[in-house]
């Protein structure tokens, strides 16, 4: 039996989804992961060190690392991980492309949570490929549970998903809700039981974070906000129909790479909505129709098929990286400052101070107005964190 290849995954933090990520990749490696941010009292290079200390020892061939909202995880750290094939991945690159985008140069290939997503990457000229998160087909599954309720949500709760709700229990139809917000959130497995016991898993697709940030050229300081909201596609989509439930989706884009109008329904408004859901709940032939069209598009779509070519790519790579004409000045300025104020201590000052030869390497090619502003602000960086650290931990003792 052939022995199967070690890997390593770094995430950020421990998070409930990265057990289907380890899930994914269990199928075909041997799996190790790190949590970076459990990583104490290390500096930028003791951390990749160690990393890279974790590679030769345990004999590992191929990295992937988890980039969202971690801007730690960058271009030049990624780049200092030696000798091992590199896979980024991404489930909220909507409001993260413009940075991802560039620090998967350092990568061979490209895992991506959206569709439209992976067009914008391979657009670029990256081998990239999409995978729905929570694709765990022991999880979720059809349970042959008894239909008890109309229409679920679960999810996050903001002011527009209420309006929704609200609009639709007020006309008639009663909505069980589930999430955090609503203070019953449930384990993946008793998630997946109460999505058979529905007849309808409500989408309901529009960013909650308030805002998209965007990075632009003269936002100097910090990414800007401009967009209210980006329509997503949502893995509640993928998980009601691999549990054998109906879903209608509030529109986003891309719905058409996946569905045909008999296999999942999309509306605009919540009076759409409401007058969808009627539909198919007062008519039984045609809701039983059309859940068994959504569901077996689902898991034709989300099975291990949908895994296999992403193996292939990473193990027989044909693709040149990426070369990036040049680094952008906003992204400098993000490497840089997440190398001078990882650990940042007033008793660790000398250390900080010698982190400047990684400063110096990142911003070697750029021009002399950015060298000279990259070092004047890391220079700042390094006295003024410290206080600011010591400041914070003195006022919580």
């Amino acid at each position: 039996m052939k022995t199967k290849k070690k890997i390593l995954i770094l995430f950020k933090s421990p998070w409930d989804w990265n057990k289907f990520i380890i899930y994914k990749l269990s199928k075909f490696y041997n799996v190790e992961h790190l949590y970076i941010n459990a990583i104490q009292d290390k500096n930028f290079s003791e951390i990749l060190s160690e990393i890279n200390k974790k590679i030769d020892e345990d004999k590992i061939e191929i990295v992937f690392f988890e980039a969202d909202y971690y801007k730690f995880v960058n271009l030049y750290f990624i780049s200092k991980i030696k000798n091992v094939k590199k896979v980024l991945m991404t489930f909220d690159d909507y409001d993260l492309h413009e940075m991802n985008a560039i620090t998967a140069s350092a990568c061979d290939v490209v895992i991506t949570g959206c569709p439209l997503s992976l067009l914008k990457y391979k657009e670029k000229g990256y081998q990239a490929f999409w995978t729905f998160l929570e694709n765990d087909n022991d999880v979720y599954k059809n349970y042959k549970e008894k239909k008890e309720f109309d229409v679920l949500f679960f999810g996050g709760l903001n002011n527009d998903r209420k309006i929704f709700l609200d609009y639709i229990e007020k006309k008639g139809i009663k909505v069980k809700i589930v999430g955090k917000q609503s203070n019953n959130f449930l384990k993946d497995e008793d998630l997946a039981k109460l999505i058979c016991k529905s007849k309808i898993v409500l989408n309901l697709s529009k960013s909650t974070w308030g805002a998209v940030r965007t990075y632009a050229f003269f936002q100097l300081l910090y990414p800007d906000h401009i967009y209210k909201f980006f329509y997503q596609i949502k893995g509640r989509l993928f998980t009601a129909g691999l549990c054998g439930t109906a879903c209608v989706s509030e529109f986003f884009p891309g719905y058409n790479l996946f569905f045909n109008e008999n296999e999942l329904e999309i509306f605009y408004t919540k009076e759409e909505c409401f007058e969808i859901l009627t539909n198919l709940l007062k008519n039984e032939e045609l809701l039983e129709k059309y859940t068994n069209n959504f569901s077996t598009k689902v898991q034709n779509v989300c099975d291990d098929r949908e895994f296999r070519p992403i193996i292939n790519a990473i193990e027989n790579l044909k693709y040149e990286k990426v070369k990036l004409l040049k680094v952008p000045y906003w992204y400098l300025r993000i490497a840089a400052k997440q190398i001078i104020i990882r650990n940042i201590k007033i008793s660790s000052l000398k250390k900080s101070i010698l982190q400047f030869n990684l400063i110096f390497s990142l911003i070697k090619n750029s021009s002399i107005l950015t060298k000279l502003l990259i070092l004047f602000e890391s220079i700042i960086n390094v006295f003024w964190y410290p206080i600011v650290k010591a400041i914070k931990t003195k006022k919580f003792q």
